[in-house]
C-alpha cells in the first residue's frame, strides 16, 4: 500500500515505520489500534502534518495519506466501500475539534465516521468522532483517558440512544476568518470595517488575520508562510468561511480554495451578498444580479464543483446556487437580458426626472458613508415637516438603505425641495460596483445640492470623508454645493476633534441627529446655499 500526500523532506525509513504500523490490525470493538495510534501521534509531532487513515470493519488500514490541513486527499470511496470505512486523522497543535472540511468530507464521501485526533508534543489532548445523522452531523468528545475505555462498536450502534449533554450538535452559523492586506500596520483596526460587513451578512467572525502588503503574492493573496500559518488558525478556530479585505484575481481565489479546502469569499463577493439582502424595489434587485453576474464570470473556471461543495450561505445570495454554477455562455446572455430590463426601467426614471426638472423643485440628496445616519436624517425631516409619504426608519447597521428614496419636504411657506436618500459608500467600493449601482446614484449626479452626512465620532471620520469625495469625483458630482453634517457629536469625547472636521470640510454642522430637536440650521444653510446659485444663475 502507498502512501499518498505530501511526503515531501520525510525521511525513507520514516516512510517505511509508517508503513509497518498501518500493517496493524484493529480489534474489535476498538476505533484504531492503541500501537498504530501511538505512532501516528509521534510522526504527526515529528512532521507537524496530519496523517489519514481509512479502517473498515475488519481492522484494516486500507488507505493512508499525509498533508497540511486542508490538503490531505484519501482516494475515492468505492460504492461498496460507502458507509463501511471510518477515517481517522490527526491534528497537529493539539485541537481536536473537527473543522468544517472533516465534517463536509464525512457526508459527500460515505464515510461510516469521521475520527480527529488533537496531537501536541506526541500525545493526545482529544478525540471527536462524528456520525452522519438525520438531523445533520453528531458529534462524541472524548478525552484522552474517557478513549482508554471507548468502544467504537457500542458507539456506532448506540450512539443516538446517548442522552442530550454527550452529544454536541454543529451549528448551522456561518463561521468567518478574515484575512487583510495592508500598506501600513495600523494593527488589526482596519479589519474592523470587514468584521463589521461579515456581522452584516449574518456571519460570526472567529479570527483575523493581517500581512503587509509587500509580502503578499499573486497566486495566493498573501506569502507561502503566512498561507500555512493561516491554515492552522482556520483548523483551530473551526472557521468555514475566509472572507479577504480585497477584490481577489480569479487564480488567487481558487489557490486558496485548494489550500484552505473551505469557502472563499472577496470583499466585493461580501458586499453584493449584503446589497442581495437589503435590495427590496425589481430595480434594486436587478442591478444586485448584474453585478453579481458580472463579478462572477471570470470566476467560473472550476467553480461549479467549488460551490456544490460549499453549498449556500453568504456569498451565493441572489442569484442562487442555480444560477450561479451555469456555463459562462447562459451567464453571458442572463447578462445581456438583466442590462435590457434595467434600460426599460431607467428610461422610466428619466421620464420622472424630467417632470421634476421642469417642476423647478430643488433635489436635496443626502450622501455618506454607510451606516453614518443618512436615513434617520430623512426621518426626522419628514417628522418635523409633517412631510406626507412613508416614513422611513433608520437602522443601526451596513447598507440598510439601498433601493433610492425621493420625498418632498416643505421648508417654509415659498420653498419645496425633494429630499432623496442614497446607497451608503464604502471604502474599496470597486468601481464596476459603482458603476452597476449607477441608475440608483442619479438622484447624486442630478442634485443641486449635496448633504454629506457624515459620523464624526468615527476614529477614521476624516478618511471616510476623503472616500466619500472620492467617489464624489467619480461620479462627476465632486463640484456640488455641499453641506456637512458632522452627526453622532453626543458621541465625541474630545471637543477638539470635532473642531479639526470643522476646519477640514465643507460647510460644516455640527449635530446628533438622535438628540438635537431641530433641523433648522441644516434648512438655514440649505436655503443660503439656493439662495445663492439663484442669484448666479440670474
Amino acid at each position: 500500500m502507498d502512501i499518498l500526500g505530501d511526503i515531501a523532506g520525510i525521511r525513507g525509513t520514516q516512510l517505511k515505520a509508517l508503513k509497518e504500523l498501518t500493517a496493524l490490525r484493529t480489534e474489535r470493538p476498538g476505533l484504531i489500534h492503541f500501537n498504530l495510534l501511538e505512532g501516528i501521534c509521534t510522526l504527526t509531532s515529528q512532521w507537524n502534518k496530519e496523517i489519514a487513515l481509512y479502517i473498515n470493519r475488519s481492522g484494516i488500514v486500507s488507505a493512508v495519506a499525509i498533508g497540511q490541513h486542508a490538503t490531505v486527499k484519501l482516494p475515492p470511496l468505492p460504492a461498496r466501500q460507502a458507509g463501511r470505512l471510518r477515517c481517522i486523522h490527526t491534528h497537529p497543535g493539539g485541537n481536536a475539534t473537527l473543522s468544517p472540511m472533516d465534517l463536509s468530507a464525512l457526508s459527500s464521501a460515505g464515510l461510516e465516521s469521521m475520527s480527529s485526533i488533537g496531537v501536541k508534543n506526541g500525545q493526545i489532548t482529544g478525540i471527536e468522532i462524528a456520525f452522519p445523522g438525520d438531523s445533520g452531523h453528531e458529534i462524541l468528545n472524548l478525552t484522552p483517558k474517557e478513549f482508554e475505555d471507548f468502544s467504537y462498536d457500542t458507539a456506532v450502534n448506540d450512539f443516538r440512544a446517548r442522552p442530550a449533554g454527550q452529544v454536541s450538535k454543529v451549528s448551522d452559523q456561518e463561521k468567518a476568518f478574515l484575512v487583510a492586506l495592508e500598506d501600513e500596520d495600523p494593527g488589526y483596526e482596519l479589519l474592523s470595517e470587514l468584521a463589521e460587513l461579515a456581522l452584516s451578512a449574518g456571519v460570526e467572525v472567529v479570527g483575523q488575520l493581517l500581512q503587509p502588503k509587500r509580502f503578499g503574492s499573486p497566486v495566493s493573496y498573501i506569502g507561502k508562510g503566512k498561507l500555512q500559518e493561516l491554515t492552522q488558525h482556520l483548523q483551530n478556530s473551526g472557521a468555514n468561511v475566509l472572507i479577504c479585505d480585497d477584490e481577489l484575481l480569479p487564480v488567487q481565489q481558487r489557490t486558496l480554495e485548494q489550500a484552505t479546502g473551505i469557502k472563499v469569499l472577496d470583499r466585493t463577493t461580501l458586499i453584493l451578498d449584503i446589497f442581495a439582502l437589503r435590495a427590496k424595489s425589481r430595480e434594486g434587485k436587478l442591478q444586485v444580479e448584474l453585478a453579481q453576474l458580472k463579478h462572477l464570470l471570470p470566476r467560473l473556471s472550476g467553480q461549479g464543483i467549488n460551490l456544490s461543495r460549499l453549498g449556500g450561505g453568504v456569498g451565493t445570495r441572489g442569484p442562487g446556487e442555480s444560477k450561479l454554477e451555469m456555463d459562462k455562455r447562459r451567464v453571458r446572455k442572463k447578462i445581456n437580458l438583466l442590462e435590457t430590463e434595467l434600460i426599460e426601467i431607467r428610461k422610466v426614471r428619466t421620464t420622472q426626472r424630467r417632470q421634476r426638472e421642469k417642476s423647478g423643485i430643488p433635489l436635496i440628496a443626502l450622501v455618506g458613508y454607510t451606516n453614518a445616519g443618512k436615513t434617520t436624517f430623512l426621518q426626522k425631516a419628514m417628522e418635523q415637516t409633517r412631510s406626507k409619504g412613508e416614513v422611513i426608519q433608520g437602522e443601526d447597521k451596513l447598507f440598510a438603505t439601498l433601493d433610492p428614496i425621493v420625498r418632498g419636504i416643505k421648508l417654509n411657506q415659498n420653498t419645496h425641495i425633494l429630499l432623496s436618500d442614497t446607497v451608503g459608500f464604502i471604502q474599496k467600493l470597486p468601481h464596476q460596483l459603482l458603476h452597476a449601482f449607477l441608475a440608483t446614484l442619479e438622484e447624486v449626479q442630478n442634485a443641486d445640492i449635496l448633504i454629506h452626512v457624515l459620523d464624526a465620532s468615527h476614529p477614521r471620520a476624516l478618511e471616510r470623508a476623503d472616500t466619500v469625495h472620492s467617489i464624489l469625483t467619480q461620479l462627476e458630482s465632486s463640484n456640488k454645493p455641499r453641506i456637512t453634517l458632522l452627526n453622532k457629536t453626543d458621541k465625541i469625547s474630545h471637543p477638539s476633534d470635532l473642531n479639526r472636521l470643522a476646519q477640514e470640510l465643507s460647510h460644516p454642522i455640527p449635530m446628533s441627529l438622535t438628540q438635537d430637536s431641530t433641523l433648522a440650521p441644516v434648512w438655514n444653510k440649505v436655503l443660503e446655499l439656493l439662495s445663492i446659485d439663484k442669484d448666479e444663475t440670474n
